[in-house]
């Protein structure tokens, strides 16, 4: 069963290359790319996700982040 998200495609490929767009005019290397999105997602869950809830979103980010490279 495919998984239905409440935003839609469009918006979610308007900020990925929004956010892909600032990545190619910094020149950033992998290692800093994956750095900065790294600092960015612990900014969001750390701001955003209460505190004990915050494991579990970790824990489903890393599950959902692994599947989507081992394809």
């Amino acid at each position: 069963m495919p998984i239905v998200s409440k935003y839609s495609n469009e918006r979610v490929e308007k900020i990925i290359n929004n956010l892909l767009n600032v990545l190619i005019e910094e020149e950033t290397s992998t290692n800093l790319a994956l750095m900065c999105l790294g600092n960015t997602v612990s900014h969001v869950i750390n701001k955003q996700v209460p505190e004990q809830q915050r494991q579990k979103v970790c824990e489903s980010f890393a599950n959902a982040l692994k599947q989507s490279i081992e394809k």
